[in-house]
């Protein structure tokens, strides 16, 4: 009996193991983001953007992952004032990740999670120069994802970032992407 009991034991260790394998992936994102201006400025630096992100990270568990960004936007003009401003962000950072599993089969999982990022806005106004404002980020995701089989899934996502920036309160962004998982 006790014999039994052990390789009973061994072998749910093996099969926690086999469970317990880290899966990598890579994926692409379309973006659009809203910024949410501490002033009243929307009227002359533009506050919608449309951007790519470029993501690698790995699910470390059923229910976890972790995930590494990089997004860069389009720039974007503003002409309707006397001022007339061309504006670009990027930002790179790290998301935690929690995935809630639906139905049997778990091809359809929501998502959670938090993150930090380093925000980065350029703007240039025509014949005066340019500059650019960093800032830190706290970011909150929510999402959904689908999986079409082990290797290639669809995401959708929804990013609210905190920053702390001198002009920038926060940004919103909607998110749709793919991931192929290795």
């Amino acid at each position: 009996m006790k014999k039994t009991l052990l390789l009973a034991g061994v072998a749910c260790m093996f099969a926690a193991n086999a469970n317990a394998e880290i899966r990598p992936y890579a994926g692409l994102d379309f973006n659009y983001s809203t910024l949410d201006y501490a002033y009243d400025i929307e009227n002359v630096i533009e506050d919608d953007y449309q951007s790519l992100t470029v993501v690698a990270g790995a699910k470390l568990h059923k229910n976890f992952g972790v995930e590494a960004f990089y997004q860069h936007s389009g720039k974007e003009k503003n002409t309707s004032y006397a001022e007339k401003y061309t504006t670009s962000f990027q930002a790179y950072g790290l998301d935690l990740l929690g995935y809630l599993p639906l139905g049997c089969e778990g091809k359809v999982e929501l998502i959670g999670g938090v993150g930090l990022g380093e925000y980065e806005l350029k703007y240039k106004e025509v014949g005066v120069g340019s500059d650019k404002e960093e800032s830190l980020g706290y970011r909150l995701n929510l999402g959904a994802q689908y999986n079409f089989d082990e290797n290639w899934s669809v995401r959708g996502m929804y990013h609210h970032v905190y920053t702390q920036h001198s002009f920038i309160d926060a940004i919103d962004e909607f998110s749709v992407g793919i991931r192929y998982h290795f």
